[in-house]
């Protein structure tokens, strides 16, 4: 069976689809959390940047200069290369919950994107996984090496409707993207805004909003219940 991403948006960041052979599991690794391939193999974490570092990055004159202090920094095979594998990556910036993670390499955490105008996300998605939550009017099945375009801050999802572990890849038009979670976000506003924004819905309140607010799982979470009876998995909630 061949892993796919069903991948929907408000209109039409591009996402290219490939299954995923080996299965994520979950590990502990000095106190951090990552994700590794079932033969234990892991990757070396990518180098971290002073607030200093990035300032003088940033404050270079010209992109020789930049690329010189960079390359003053050490090894430019950790500098100049970023490692996308989860095991690389133990705090993700674009996620990581119960069905995956999300690993973003933009100009803060990659500092040699400065001035190209471009920067890439991979992310790796368990079995009846959704990366975002909200349903949207033109869906979209990727299968190995299709792409799909979804224009700057569309609602969007990515879903792996399969039993088999999936990865898809997502490049973007600016070193600096940025991320923001559709749900997560908007039920973060003041309670009475929420409440209002949604026509005063008598099972909602300003009084349950914090705890609904605490329900709403991390990216990537798991979903779609059929998918999650017929690939054996069973949601834990408190998980997140």
């Amino acid at each position: 069976m061949h892993s796919h991403l069903l991948v929907s948006t408000l209109f039409a960041a591009l996402a290219i689809a490939a299954p995923l052979r080996q299965p994520l599991t979950r590990r502990q690794q000095d106190g951090q959390t990552g994700w590794q391939g079932k033969n234990g193999t892991t990757g070396r974490p990518n180098p971290t940047y002073t607030t200093e570092q990035l300032n003088n990055i940033k404050l270079a004159m010209s992109a020789v200069d930049r690329y010189k202090y960079i390359e003053s920094l050490g090894d430019t095979d950790l500098y100049f290369k970023f490692d996308y594998s989860p095991a690389a990556n133990p705090n993700p910036v674009a996620g990581i919950g119960q069905g995956g993670q999300g690993d973003l390499s933009y100009v803060d955490n990659w500092p040699v994107l400065l001035n190209t105008g471009v920067a890439m996300s991979m992310g790796f998605m368990n079995p009846c996984v959704q990366e975002s939550g909200l349903t949207t009017p033109i869906t979209t099945t990727l299968n190995q090496y299709q792409g799909a375009v979804l224009p700057m801050g569309s609602i969007h999802y990515e879903f792996n409707d399969s039993c088999e572990p999936a990865v898809f890849v997502a490049a973007f038009s600016n070193e600096d993207p940025g991320l923001s979670r559709a749900a997560q976000n908007f039920f973060g506003e003041d309670g009475p805004i929420v409440t209002a924004d949604l026509g005063f819905p008598a099972f909602l309140d300003h009084v349950n909003i914090p705890q609904f607010r605490s329900k709403i799982p991390k990216a990537f979470a798991l979903g779609a219940q059929e998918c999650l009876d017929r690939c054996g998995i069973k949601y834990n909630a408190t998980e997140g």
